[in-house]
């Protein structure tokens, strides 16, 4: 907002100096001007602005590593983000209603119901709940003749409220709670013996997450800025699905893993555009499950110990400087560690890494260097963002240690609708887990599941506690055109020369190309037609090779330069083809209908992970 009214200032200050031929009184106009007002970051919208969420499948979307893991995945979009211009004329409609609710039904029995509502919403006061349930439960894979009757079913929900209230002058109070659970079968299972329909292994997960926080008012510059919060997540699975000697499934409890965060910072701003801060976060993790029954397991297979607790302290000091469009961020993360890793290997007590971005726009061009990494927790909440179905236990609890993660870009635009980016990124990672491969484990036992490349006389899918060190380049570029209301076009592409320890993670499946293309168009006023095409391909998804040892037991297999040796698995080129029409009846209300995986592709996620072929939902929308 600052630098809006700057730019607004500066304009009137041109037009004075026309019409007055006043320099210096057109001078004394050019100044900054601070507002103090109401600052909430998260903001719970009224409307529902995509269209239909896809069936829940592994989250295997390009993405930068998160390295500050304090959030929880929300099921809305938040409108508190700046809104780019689309052109002359155009405009953007913003509902101030407090509610809002967006049902859908259609093929295998596909459902989706998002909801929500603000019972308090006024100058100092945001209360409100909210509400995401998504489900599937009829399409038949048929992967196997012992397992022709098993259907995928999933029901998954998310229940949360939320509150923040505004003490003029002292600050303002932040709280939330989210529950959500989710029920579903491993439908990939492969049985060596016929199977009843829906006989399936099932499982249940159970997430919790509390928050609650304090920040210091908006005040002038010269202000002392602080913000302190507390957090707890509790994510835990019901049980852990094994297989025994005799190919049969077995069932242990599952991992239960909680989180106690702390998270606080301070910044000190003085002279003309100046901050200096630190900012900290301690998290506290305990684990409990995976109880031994006494059975028999192949333990050189599975790693069936519950991990021990362990702890981490991130402190980032910090000096900023913004001043007209340039934005500049020196510091650094420095990573304390206490009991990480497995009791053989710890993970060392001390990591550092940059954390500095340089933004500086010249008019309609912007360019951008962002130096970043730390220490990424490996936890179960984590790593189900990778992959849903994954296995429920961790095999270490070594973080993932990323020394640098550079990104050097340029974007263009807005300008009469059009925006072109283009950027190039290097990221090193070491110990990136090796997972994705529940599913085949729980399909294929131990043989292997066919197109799998490895040496003879290894063995693979053991729960992986090494993990992989990645290094590599990621080339991307994106352009938009976005008119006003008659329609829009929007295009990203990412390459990454992927090859083993060579590349850039951006899922277990490795893509080397990502493509995304989505274009709309209004024909008439009440319509909107949108077709989206995305593609991954050249994937690929790896494993550690294991070898026998004598006296039982299997032990990593070298290459000869004492790095272990990889097997690898090429997944199928995903192309999904998808076509969406909304019609709106008022500004409040509205029928959607959507097709998706037009293409009718059955293409595996991940191993064992197929996808459904066409599905056709239709629903409505209404604000409150």
């Amino acid at each position: 907002m600052k630098r809006a009214i700057h730019n607004t200032t500066a304009r009137a200050a041109a037009l004075l100096m026309l019409a007055a031929g006043c320099g210096p009184a057109a001078a004394q106009l050019h100044e900054s001007i601070s507002v103090e007002g109401k600052y909430v970051p998260e903001i719970i919208p009224a409307q529902r602005l995509n269209i239909f969420p896809s069936a829940l499948s592994p989250r295997l979307g390009s993405f930068e590593m998160d390295y500050e893991r304090g959030g929880v995945p929300a099921s809305f979009r938040p409108r508190a983000l700046a809104m780019p211009a689309t052109g002359w004329n155009a405009s953007r409609d913003v509902s101030t209603r407090r509610g809002y609710l967006d049902l859908g039904a259609g093929s295998w029995l596909n459902s989706t119901l998002s909801a929500g509502y603000r019972f308090i919403d006024n100058a100092t006061t945001l209360v409100g709940v909210r509400l995401q349930h998504n489900s599937s439960s009829l399409w038949k894979p048929e992967l196997d003749v012992n397992t022709a009757g098993v259907k995928r079913w999933l029901y998954d929900e998310n229940i949360g409220a939320y509150a923040t209230h505004v003490f003029r002058g002292v600050g303002r109070l932040d709280a939330s709670v989210d529950y959500h659970i989710g029920n579903f079968n491993y439908y990939g299972y492969l049985a060596p013996f016929p199977i009843e329909a829906d006989g399936a292994p099932a499982q249940t997960l159970n997430d919790l997450s509390l928050r609650l926080g304090w920040r210091s008012p908006l005040r002038s510059t010269a202000s002392l800025q602080y913000h302190a919060e507390l957090g707890l997540r509790h994510f835990g699975y019901r049980e852990m699905h094994a297989l025994t000697h005799t190919s049969e499934i077995a069932s242990l409890p599952g991992l239960r893993e909680t989180d106690f965060q702390v998270k606080a910072g301070i910044a000190l701003p003085w002279g003309n555009g100046s901050t200096a801060g630190l900012d900290a976060r301690f998290d506290a993790l305990g684990y409990s499950g995976l109880e031994g029954d006494g059975r028999s397991y192949p333990s050189s297979q599975w790693n069936l110990a519950c991990p021990d607790g362990y702890g981490m302290l991130t402190l980032t000091p910090f000096y900023a400087f913004r001043r007209g469009q340039m934005d500049i961020r020196v510091g650094a993360d420095i990573d304390l560690s206490f009991n990480a890793g497995p009791s053989e290997s710890r993970y060392s007590l001390f990591h550092i890494a940059p954390d500095v971005n340089f933004d500086l726009r010249t008019g309609p061009v912007g360019l951008y260097l962002h130096l970043r990494g730390g220490s990424e927790l490996q936890t179960l909440a984590s790593l189900w963002q990778l992959d849903y179905y994954q296995m429920p236990g961790l095999a270490t609890t070594r973080p993932v240690y990323t020394p640098l993660d550079a990104r050097l870009g340029v974007d263009f635009g807005p300008f009469s609708g059009v925006s072109l980016s283009a950027s190039v990124a290097w990221k090193s990672s070491d110990r990136i887990p090796l997972r994705g491969w529940y599913m085949s484990m729980l399909g294929y036992g131990f043989e292997d599941v066919p197109g799998l490349d490895r040496p003879e006389g290894v063995s693979v899918y053991s729960m992986d506690p090494y993990g992989l060190s990645v290094r590599g380049f990621s080339l991307s570029a994106s352009a938009a055109y976005e008119p006003g209301r008659i329609g829009s076009l929007k295009a990203s592409v990412s390459y990454q020369n992927q090859n083993g320890r060579k590349g850039y993670f951006n899922g277990y499946d490795r893509p080397r190309w990502i493509l995304d293309v989505e274009g709309s168009l209004n024909p008439v006023k009440p319509l909107t037609l949108t077709v989206g095409y995305g593609y991954r391909g050249v994937r690929n998804i790896y494993a550690h090779c294991y070898v026998p040892v004598q006296g039982g037991g299997t032990a990593i297999d070298g290459d000869g330069s004492s790095r272990p040796r990889l097997a690898s698995l090429r997944l199928p080129d995903l192309t999904l083809l998808n076509l969406a029409a909304r019609w709106r009846f008022t500004d409040y209300f509205s029928v959607w209908l959507r097709a998706d995986n037009l293409l009718n592709r059955h293409d595996a996620v991940l191993p064992m992970q197929p996808s459904e072929g066409v599905s056709v939902t239709g629903g409505v929308s209404w604000l409150f």
